[in-house]
């Protein structure tokens, strides 16, 4: 029996994480069109190929590391994980559809080319702390830091 036809088919829901992976937007309609309602492994290489190659136009700062194998989504880790780290474990930034998320991808810029770069992770936490859409000015660390500089304040105006 051929190896292909011992292989399960891969559903809608596989191809729709394969395209998170490499966030690389793609609606339910465009994958079913592309690969069916369930394909075998040599179509789920080459839709992957085709998501490789889309993240590579998309990120292309990112584009030797995407072409590399390593998906956007792994690539943007530690931006979520600063993120988690800022706003607590329960944020999860949206990549792909929130503009305020999608700085991280574009928010910088090469000094050579001019072209849009990810940020710099200090540059990324800086944006989370300053973007008022994320919220951080209701965290406790933001309400501490307050609290800190103005105790700070107070002891500079009593003189101590």
């Amino acid at each position: 029996m051929p190896e292909e036809a011992q292989q399960p088919a891969l559903g809608p829901d596989h191809f729709e994480q394969m395209a998170h992976s490499y966030q690389v937007p793609m609606s339910k309609d465009a994958i079913r069109q592309i690969v069916g309602d369930g394909a075998d492994q040599s179509k789920s290489k080459a839709f992957e190929e085709y998501l490789k190659t889309s993240a590579q136009g998309l990120y292309p700062s990112l584009a030797p590391q995407i072409a590399a194998g390593i998906p956007t989504a792994y690539l943007l880790d530690p931006y979520r994980q600063s993120a988690k780290q800022i706003l607590g474990e329960a944020f999860e930034p949206d990549f792909l559809n929130d503009p305020k998320s999608t700085a991280a991808l574009v928010g910088g810029r090469d000094e050579k080319t001019g072209r849009p770069v990810p940020m710099s992770l200090d540059a990324w936490r800086d944006h989370i702390r300053s973007e008022p859409g994320f919220g951080w000015g209701y965290t406790i660390d933001a309400h501490e830091r307050v609290n800190t500089m103005l105790d700070n304040l107070k002891r500079g105006l009593e003189g101590n």
